[in-house]
């Protein structure tokens, strides 16, 4: 009996799995894992490229992103990359940052009529700080999740 007991303690619970961001237009949702992920101190880090999914949006369609709760009581921000309707490709830009616990949704939507997604983002903070390009601190990303946007056909 007690070769049981021993046996069973030594035993751990496998580790939670890594949280999903949902992208969704209309009534279709995707579900992201991240294709990068690492501990709060950005140290361990593991990438999965084959995470990134695919999401058709019209132009001038927002995309709704929500993220569960153990991302929404941290740090987190949603990056787009668009192009314009004259098909001016424009960079990446982060278009909302929120502080920890106070949103778990955000509708992203590119700026101008006819501009179209290409790329929705959301990045959560970690623990690591760097200094920006004007030397500010800034939260090096502990996970990133990304919708890649076509227009329909």
């Amino acid at each position: 009996m007690a070769a049981v007991l021993l046996a069973g303690c030594g035993q751990s619970e496998p580790p939670p799995a890594d949280p999903e961001v949902a992208f969704a237009v209309g009534d279709t949702e995707v579900s992201a894992k991240p294709y990068l992920y690492c501990d709060v101190r950005v140290q361990d880090c593991k990438r999965d490229n084959t995470a990134q999914v695919s999401l058709e949006v019209a132009p001038n369609t927002p995309v709704l992103v929500t993220v569960p709760d153990e991302v929404a009581e941290t740090p987190w921000s949603v990056v787009i990359q668009y192009r314009t309707a004259a098909g001016e490709q424009k960079a990446p830009v982060t278009v909302a940052t929120f502080a920890p616990g106070k949103s778990s949704t955000f509708e992203a939507l590119p700026p101008g009529k006819g501009a179209q997604l290409q790329t929705v983002e959301v990045k959560q903070a970690g623990a690591k700080l760097v200094r920006d390009d004007q030397g500010a601190p800034a939260a090096v990303s502990r996970g990133v999740w990304s919708a890649q946007i076509e227009a329909p056909a």
